[in-house]
C-alpha cells in the first residue's frame, strides 16, 4: 500500500481573493440584469447605457403584417358589372390583345396591374379589327343613353352635402362682392359671340407684370396606389367687409379694400396707361368662349385719362356670378374645383408661396421708416402743438376731486415750496392720467365705429392667387382690324413641367367608362393653354358619387393642338366678335347674360332706375328652374377612353363583355306546383228516391 498516495479531498486553499467593483459591472449576470431588451438582436455584450438605443414598436410591425395571400390591387371608381344586353362581337382574346395596344398608350392607368407588352401581331390585329370596335363603340354609346334616362340620371340630381356647402359659401362671396353693383336693369342689346366668316388671330405683345413657377406652390399628382378622396374638409368661405373683391390690383402687393365700381375704374385706368381698349379676368374670357352653359358677366365701361391727357373709355369685364342657385351638375362642377385645388395642392406648399409672393421691405421704404424712427425719438414732448387740450366730461368730477384732496394736502405742509412742488407734481399726473384715459376711449369708439370693416377673412381665406398681366391683340386678318386688351391671369399651382391648370371632371357613368369632354370646355381649355406660357392642362376624372379620383391626365399645349386645331382657332374669332360688338357703349355699369336659349348669343343688360329685365337679387335658396331634371335629360356621351375598371377587367372601352358570365341571368321562372287531383265524382241520387222519402215525411 505504499505506492498508494492519500489525498485529502476535504482540505481547501484559503480565499484570498475578494470581488471589486469592476468585476461586478462586467460580469455576465450584471450585463443580463442591465439588458433594457430593446432589440433582441444586439447581444448584451454591445449595449451601453450612454448610447442612445431605439426602441421597437412591436405593435406596429404586427399590425403592419402584410398577407399576400389577402391583398388586392386598388381599383379607383371600382363599380359593379353593368347588365350588358349581349356579348360583344369580339371574343376574349381579341379584347386582351387590343388592351395590350391602349395599355401601352396609357401606361399611368392602373400600374400595379400586369398587362404585358403589345407584338407586332397584336398592332396587326388592332389595325384590323378598327372598324369592327368602331361600330361596337356606336351600339354602346346609344345603350348607355338608355341607361343614363332610365337609372343614372338620378346620381347627378343629388350632390353630397360637402358640395352643398361649398357652393353656397361661393355663391354668397359672389354676391357681397357685387354688392356696389346698380340693383335694376333693362334689356339693352342682343350681341352675338361667332361670326362665320371671321380669320383671326390672338397675338401676345408684351408682359406687364410676371409671375415666376418658383412662386407657385408645388402640386402633388397621386400615384393611385391608393384611394384618393377629394371630398374632405374645406375651410368654407366667408364674405369680408374689409375685402369685399379680394383682389390685389396691379399696383399694390396687399388685397384691396375698394369696391368692385372702384376696382374696375382702377382696372380702366391701368388699361389707358399702357394703352389698351380692353382689360378683362380670364374667367371672363373663358365664359365668352363657352355657350354650352348659362353664365353672367359684371361689366362696366370707365372714362379715365389717357397718357395724353384725353378721356378715353375702357371696357372692363369682370368675374363670373350667378343670381339664383344653378342646377346640380354645375353646382358639382363649380364645388369639385375648389375641392380639387384644396386636395392636390398641399397647404406647406400655400404657405411657402405666400411667403415668398410677400414683398420683402426695400432699402428707401427701411431707410424711411428708420428716419421716422429717429424723427419721433428726437422729437420734444413739451411742444405746445403736442400738447393738445382734451375735454372729458365723465373724468371731470373724479379729476377736480383729486385735485382738492391734493391741494388739502399741500396746505397742511409746513414747509410752503415742498408742498406748492407736490401740488405741481400731483396736478401733472392727474392731467397725464386724464389724457391717457380720455385717448383710450377715443381710441376704443374708433374701433367700435370701425369694427364693420375689420378683415373676416383671415381664417378661412387663403391669399388670392398671384395674376399676371400680360397684353394682347386680336387681330381680324379679313378686315385688318384689330383690338388691344390685357388679360390678367391667375396662377395657382405647378407641376414637374411648368404651370398646371386643374380641370375637375365629374363622372357619373363609371362602369360603363368616362365621359367626353364637351365642346364648350375644350375651347375654355383651349383659351387657358393660349393665355400661359409652358403650362398644361390636368383634367381629373372624379367619381361624383364619392369623390374619389379615378384618373389624372396631363395634357400639354402641343399635343393638345395637335389634337384639337380647329378649336384654337375658333377662340381668336369668338374672342374678336364679343370685343368688336361691345365697342361704343356709354360710361356705366353693364351685365351680360347668357342662356342655353340664346345659342351663340348673349344678353346686355343698361341699368335703368325701376327696370323690369334684370335684377341683382341674389337668391341662394331659390332654383334657376322649377324643374331641375331639365338640366339632366341631354345624356353625356361615353368616350372610349381607358379606366383602371377596363384594365382589371380585361374589357376594351366603350365595348360590350365578351364573358357570358357577366350577362345579367335569367329570371328563374317559378317551380310549377302539381295540380291536386280532381274531387272523387259524386253520382245524383235518384229521383224517385227522393220523392218517395218526400212522401213519407208528408204521411208522417
Amino acid at each position: 500500500m505504499e505506492h498508494i498516495r492519500q489525498f485529502d479531498w476535504c482540505s481547501s486553499r484559503p480565499d484570498t481573493y475578494f470581488i471589486s467593483e469592476s468585476d461586478i459591472d462586467n460580469s455576465v449576470t450584471e450585463k443580463i440584469l442591465r439588458n433594457k431588451f430593446f432589440d433582441p438582436l444586439i447581444s448584451s455584450d454591445s449595449e451601453d447605457d450612454s448610447k442612445p438605443k431605439e426602441k421597437i414598436n412591436w405593435d406596429e410591425i404586427f399590425k403592419k403584417k402584410k398577407n399576400d395571400k389577402l391583398h388586392r390591387t386598388v381599383v379607383p371608381g371600382f363599380h359593379p358589372v353593368p347588365p350588358f344586353p349581349k356579348l360583344s362581337s369580339l371574343n376574349g382574346q381579341q379584347h386582351y390583345q387590343l388592351l395590350k395596344v391602349l395599355c401601352a398608350q396609357n401606361p399611368d392607368i392602373l400600374p400595379g396591374e400586369f398587362i404585358g407588352r403589345p407584338s407586332k401581331q397584336d398592332h396587326r390585329i388592332f389595325e384590323e379589327l378598327k372598324e369592327a370596335y368602331a361600330k361596337e363603340q356606336k351600339e354602346f354609346k346609344d345603350w348607355a343613353k338608355t341607361m343614363w334616362t332610365s337609372n343614372h340620371c338620378v346620381r347627378a340630381l343629388r350632390p353630397k352635402p360637402p358640395i352643398e356647402l361649398v357652393y353656397d359659401a361661393e355663391f354668397k362671396v359672389a354676391a357681397h362682392r357685387l354688392e356696389s353693383f346698380p340693383k335694376n336693369y333693362s334689356l339693352a342689346a342682343q350681341i352675338p359671340l361667332e361670326s362665320a366668316n371671321a380669320n383671326c388671330e390672338l397675338v401676345h405683345e408684351k408682359v406687364l407684370i410676371k409671375v415666376n413657377n418658383s412662386s407657385l406652390p408645388q402640386i402633388e399628382i397621386p400615384d393611385m396606389s391608393s384611394r384618393v378622396y377629394i371630398l374632405n374638409p374645406y375651410p368654407a368661405p366667408e364674405p369680408c367687409s374689409k375685402h369685399p373683391c379680394r383682389f390685389t390690383l396691379p399696383n399694390e402687393s396687399s388685397m384691396s379694400i375698394l369696391p368692385l365700381t372702384e376696382v374696375q375704374r382702377e382696372l380702366a385706368q391701368y388699361a389707358a396707361d399702357n394703352g389698351a381698349q380692353y382689360i378683362a379676368s380670364e374667367e371672363a374670357l373663358r365664359c365668352l368662349v363657352e355657350v354650352g352653359r348659362r353664365w353672367l358677366l359684371a361689366l362696366s365701361v370707365c372714362q379715365v385719362m389717357s397718357m395724353d391727357g384725353t378721356p378715353v373709355p375702357v371696357v372692363v369685364l369682370d368675374s363670373e356670378f350667378a343670381l339664383q342657385r344653378e342646377a346640380a351638375p354645375a353646382r358639382t362642377l363649380a364645388a369639385f374645383r375648389r375641392l380639387l385645388e384644396h386636395a392636390l395642392v398641399p397647404p406647406l406648399e400655400v404657405k411657402q408661396a405666400n411667403n415668398k409672393s410677400e414683398p420683402a421691405p426695400t432699402n428707401k421704404q427701411a431707410a424711411s421708416t428708420k428716419q421716422a424712427t429717429n424723427g419721433a425719438d428726437d422729437m420734444d414732448d413739451s411742444d405746445e402743438d403736442d400738447d393738445h387740450l382734451v375735454i372729458d366730461t365723465d373724468d371731470l368730477p373724479n379729476t377736480t376731486d383729486e385735485q382738492t384732496a391734493m391741494e388739502t394736502e399741500c396746505s397742511e405742509e409746513n414747509d410752503e415750496e415742498e408742498g406748492s412742488k407736490h401740488c405741481e407734481k400731483g396736478s401733472k399726473e392727474n392731467d397725464k392720467s386724464s389724457k391717457e384715459k380720455t385717448t383710450d376711449a377715443h381710441n376704443t369708439s374708433f374701433d367700435n365705429s370701425f369694427d364693420f370693416f375689420n378683415c373676416t377673412c383671415r381664417d378661412t381665406f387663403d391669399k388670392p392667387p398671384l395674376r399676371s398681366y400680360k397684353k394682347w391683340k386680336v387681330v381680324n386678318k379679313g378686315t385688318n382690324d384689330k383690338y388691344s386688351i390685357i388679360v390678367h391671369t391667375p396662377h395657382r399651382a405647378k407641376g414637374p413641367g411648368g404651370e398646371v391648370v386643374m380641370e375637375a371632371v365629374p363622372e357619373y357613368q363609371l362602369e360603363l367608362g368616362a365621359s367626353e369632354l364637351p365642346p364648350h370646355t375644350v375651347r375654355s381649355q383651349a383659351l387657358a393653354l393660349m393665355l400661359r406660357k409652358n403650362a398644361s392642362i390636368l383634367n381629373v376624372r372624379i367619381d361624383s358619387a364619392t369623390g374619389e379620383i379615378v384618373t389624372t391626365e396631363a395634357v400639354y399645349h402641343e399635343d393638345f393642338v395637335k389634337e384639337h386645331s380647329d378649336v384654337v382657332a375658333s377662340v381668336s374669332s369668338r374672342l374678336f366678335t364679343a370685343l368688336d360688338q361691345l365697342q361704343g357703349l356709354l360710361p356705366g355699369h353693364y351685365v351680360l347674360q347668357h342662356e342655353l336659349a340664346h345659342g351663340n348669343n348673349a344678353i346686355l343688360y343698361r341699368p335703368v332706375p325701376g327696370g323690369d329685365g334684370l335684377t341683382l337679387n341674389f337668391e341662394c335658396a331659390t332654383l334657376a328652374d322649377a324643374d331641375e331634371a331639365k338640366s339632366v335629360r341631354a345624356p353625356p356621351t361615353i368616350s372610349p377612353a381607358l379606366l383602371p375598371i377596363h384594365k382589371y377587367r380585361r374589357i376594351l372601352p366603350c365595348a360590350f363583355t365578351p364573358y357570358p358570365n357577366q350577362l345579367p341571368r335569367e329570371p328563374r321562372r317559378p317551380a310549377t306546383r302539381q295540380k291536386t287531383p280532381p274531387q272523387a265524382i259524386k253520382w245524383p241520387k235518384r229521383k224517385g228516391k227522393k220523392k218517395k222519402n218526400n212522401n213519407n215525411s208528408n204521411n208522417n
